[in-house]
């Protein structure tokens, strides 16, 4: 869940209000190791198809092979302090194989030529497994617990505006936000505590929505670029999708608010309709009217330290500013 707002310079802000993952923990018992000892996929295929036996040595101890291997292939620390090698003990009296885990850095490694060895990593957690992140679907409980967050944040991001003067938090209608009950509640909740004023777009209004406008698809490039080549794992892309949030160019917002304003313009233009908002897409209608520049309460005016000082109207009129999609 991300909520996004029209980036403001002179305010030293960004745009990004929050980004919040929907998950929960769960705890699997029965996952000891893996073999995805990284993000990039090559170097796990590598490590899994046993290129790391010919960094081994005779006399070599454990520690020392682990070291090695986290140079050759470029692993992180908490990977190579967490390395093991498995091998499988012959079936005892009651046909059970049990699994044997070398992890003793000043054990000497055993002939790997004679094959048996994997190389993997343990979780954290040893037997037991680790604590793993699960993603979720939005639901009611996840919404009401979460939505107060999101009012701290909106304010936290718009520090310079006094909680007297509210600011509306725009939604989308998407099923995820929560039962009718769910929704009240925490729309309730928003308005007392932080003077946040939840608006939910009107249906079957995407061309209004600023998210699907680009912001989605802005960021959805960013993602992909910066996931290139890298394992399709769930953890590996929730990381990648939190660098691409930190990285995402505020201009991109900025672009995107500003084709926001535009398409008023257009739908006012159609008498309520949509039909333009395509067809007068391009260069030649990039600029808003004067009716749509007056969201941002006026041009503000630079001082004689160049810094953009804005009055106390123009400060109000950011509270059009937030936009939210809890999915």
């Amino acid at each position: 869940m991300a909520v996004v707002a029209n980036p403001i310079p002179a305010r030293n802000f960004n745009g990004k209000v929050c980004n919040i993952r929907v998950s929960r923990t769960e705890r699997y018992k029965k996952l000891t190791c893996n073999q995805n000892f990284t993000d990039m996929a090559s170097t796990n295929a590598d490590l899994k198809a046993g290129k790391w036996i010919e960094l081994a040595e005779d006399n070599m101890t454990f520690g020392m092979l682990k070291f090695r291997i986290g140079v050759n292939f470029d692993l992180d620390d908490d990977i190579v302090e967490r390395l093991a090698l498995r091998s499988y003990c012959p079936p005892d009296a009651n046909g059970k194989q049990k699994t044997k885990y070398l992890r003793d850095d000043t054990a000497l490694i055993p002939d790997l030529s004679l094959g048996g060895y994997t190389l993997v990593a343990m979780y954290k957690g040893g037997k037991e497994g680790d604590t793993r992140e699960v993603d979720v679907n939005c639901d009611s409980t996840w919404m009401t617990e979460t939505m107060p967050k999101v009012g701290e944040a909106i304010r936290k991001a718009y520090h310079w505006v006094d909680k007297d003067t509210p600011i509306y938090l725009y939604l989308d209608n998407a099923g995820g936000h929560g039962t009718k009950e769910a929704v009240d509640a925490y729309v309730k909740y928003l308005a007392d505590e932080w003077n946040v004023i939840c608006i939910h777009q009107r249906p079957r209004s995407p061309a209004t929505n600023m998210l699907d406008l680009g912001v989605w698809m802005a960021f959805q490039s960013v993602v992909e670029k910066a996931h290139h080549r890298h394992r399709k794992e769930k953890e590996a892309l929730c990381r990648t999708v939190e660098k691409a949030w930190e990285d995402l160019d505020p201009i991109k917002l900025t672009n995107v608010y500003n084709r926001w304003k535009m398409v008023l313009d257009l739908i006012i233009e159609d008498n309520g309709g949509d039909a333009l908002v395509e067809s007068k897409r391009g260069k030649l209608f990039r600029v808003p009217s004067e009716e749509a520049e007056d969201l941002d309460g006026g041009d503000a005016a630079p001082d004689e330290s160049g810094e953009v000082m804005l009055s106390a109207d123009e400060i109000a009129a950011l509270e059009h500013s937030a936009v939210s999609d809890p999915e």
